[in-house]
């Protein structure tokens, strides 16, 4: 009985730690190579090289699958058709929040003139926006691992007002 619990909870938490992937793929796809290839050190260089533009690189040759993989994934946690505890899908919603936001940065940082984009405060924003999210990402691990809910304000309500969207329907 023990087991099945413990079991029930890794997988849970599992679950949950996973949807974090779309934000770092998408913050890796936008920020990623300005990043670690601004950088002096080879270590970090070949880090980037050996293993986030390979994800990099699968998420822009596909990126309308993951984008509909994460609707639909956003559809089943809000609506709760399938029978999810309210932790995953409270932190599921919340990572897929997460990456809309990362969309919007890393388009408007897109968009913005080339002289200030490769310039060293373009650089330094894009650094900050990188490991600010990375953070984020990190801050939800670590509390989703010990089973608590994360707080990000604003990101926290709508995905907690979400879930209760799923029990009125």
């Amino acid at each position: 009985m023990k087991f099945r619990l413990l079991f029930e909870q890794i997988l849970e938490r599992g679950i949950a730690i996973m949807a974090f992937i779309f934000p770092f793929m998408e913050i890796s796809y936008y920020f990623g190579s300005k990043v670690f290839l601004n950088t002096e050190s080879l270590t970090l260089k070949v880090f980037y090289f050996k293993y986030i533009a390979k994800l990099s690189s699968f998420y822009e040759a596909n990126v309308y699958l993951v984008f509909i993989v994460m609707v639909a994934i956003f559809i089943i946690c809000s609506r709760g058709t399938i029978a999810l505890t309210k932790f995953v899908r409270f932190n599921v919603i919340q990572a897929i929040l997460i990456n809309i936001i990362c969309s919007c940065i890393g388009s408007i940082f897109a968009y913005t003139p080339i002289v200030l984009r490769e310039s060293v405060i373009g650089v330094l924003l894009a650094n900050f926006l990188y490991l600010g999210i990375l953070f984020v990402i990190g801050y939800s691990t670590l509390l989703i691992a010990y089973g608590r809910y994360p707080k990000i304000p604003v990101i926290s309500e709508a995905a907690r007002l979400q879930v209760q969207r799923g029990y009125l329907d």
